[in-house]
């Protein structure tokens, strides 16, 4: 299972800039911690209207996860790169 390559899949094509979208994956064992980062504007639409876009996420890393006895936990990076 690659995360990161179904979160650019799914994110890229929502996004103004998908050049600054990264995805980092750290964790071990059958923990994994997600980050996506993205530019200032387009976290807005990743987060979605009340937060409906990063939940459905968070769920489907969730779903994806637990196929692979892994458990995922999906965060946006909200801190402005300097």
């Amino acid at each position: 299972m690659n995360l990161e390559a179904f979160l650019r899949d799914v994110l890229t094509p929502l996004l103004d800039h998908p050049e600054a979208l990264r995805v980092e994956i750290s964790g071990e064992g059958r923990k994994r911690d997600v980050l996506v980062f993205a530019a200032p504007g387009d976290r807005g639409r990743i987060i979605g209207k009340h937060g409906r876009m990063i939940s459905a996420l968070r769920t489907l890393c969730k779903v994806a996860g637990e196929k692979a006895d892994l458990a995922v936990n999906l965060e946006l990076d909200d801190q402005d790169e300097a």
